[in-house]
């Protein structure tokens, strides 16, 4: 589920600048972030290049005076990246495969819309006051193949502000769940969905494991969405506290146990401390799976930039509820 930008809304509007309509879609791009959304965003080639006020295109206005810092920078890293939509080996033809396919939003022709159309995934935009014509969005389809021709037209989730991205989050999380259909899927994509977040060799292996079908799958990514929520908004000097879950610490009789303590000592990923395990998530839909993490402070720097407090969530295990002294 990759977001794409609508290239059909890269166009001039008589009534917002492009400062303000840059600072919605940083605004959006941030709140599908925090959905878990993939930190992508697929776009034509020329995308960055598209005339928006006084023949400049994103690549000037995300660095006008103009433009918050952070909102221009914030789209900017997110532009220009490969693969692209257009092109003969670009990701429309790929969906388009043998047939051939007009895509349009309005009369207007949209590979973006296409693609998100074929694939269901999420169309972003570029607000404005032309654009798009109708809410909501409705892509069409002219279909030719060697036998037979058709029109499909095919609504899709579409947002251009954090406050669209809000009213479709159920869809879009169940899009992005539906794409992580297995832990190894999950596994390989983890740092693409949770850049935040490092798997234990022990860990790493029992999500691999699992096959998507189990009653908990669900909420594995639930829990881990949470975690990498609560490390993005975490601020120095407070405590780190994942919302929407229950979470707790083992108790001193357990930790201390001669054989009980040391069912806790996970393989520790690079950079966290090597303490033993205690802080645990406990998991719906199964026989009490549990989720150990470990928070890390560390100090990042980015050019330009004073030096800041973040935090890193390391996971040991992530499986069957472990006997403790009081339940063995």
């Amino acid at each position: 589920m990759e977001p794409a930008l609508d290239e059909a809304s890269l166009v001039p509007c008589p009534t917002t600048p492009p400062a303000r309509r840059i600072c919605a879609l940083a605004e959006a791009l941030g709140a599908l972030d925090k959905l878990g959304a993939p930190r992508i965003l697929r776009s034509v080639r020329n995308a960055a290049d598209r005339d928006l006020r006084d023949s400049h295109g994103l690549r000037h206005w995300c660095f006008d005076r103009q433009t918050p810092r952070d909102a221009g920078r914030f789209v900017a890293q997110r532009l220009g990246k490969a693969p692209f939509i257009d092109g003969s080996e670009g990701l429309f033809a790929l969906a388009e495969g043998e047939r051939a396919i007009q895509p349009s939003i309005g009369g207007v022709r949209s590979l973006a819309g296409g693609q998100v159309a074929l694939t269901d995934s999420l169309l972003v935009l570029l607000g404005g006051s032309t654009w798009p014509p109708n809410k909501p969005v409705i892509v069409r389809l002219d279909v030719l193949t060697d036998e037979d021709e058709w029109t499909d037209e095919v609504t899709v989730d579409a947002a251009d502000c954090a406050e669209e991205v809000e009213a479709i989050a159920a869809s879009i999380t169940r899009k992005i769940e539906a794409a992580v259909s297995s832990g190894q899927a999950l596994v390989d994509r983890l740092s693409e969905l949770f850049p935040r977040l490092a798997l234990g060799t022990r860990a790493e292996a029992q999500i691999a494991a699992l096959t998507g079908g189990e009653p908990f799958f669900p909420q594995v990514l639930r829990h881990l969405r949470a975690l990498e929520r609560a490390a993005e908004n975490w601020t120095q000097g407070t405590p780190f506290s994942p919302e929407g879950v229950t979470y707790s610490v083992e108790s001193e009789a357990t930790l201390k146990h001669g054989s009980l303590g040391p069912l806790r000592d996970f393989p520790t990923p690079p950079g966290f401390d090597g303490d033993r395990w205690t802080l645990h998530t406990k998991l719906t839909g199964g026989n009490g799976a549990r989720m150990y993490y470990k928070v890390q402070e560390f100090q990042q720097i980015e050019p330009g930039e004073e030096p800041a407090r973040r935090v890193r969530i390391a996971l040991g295990y992530v499986g069957p509820h472990l006997p403790t002294a009081r339940f063995r």
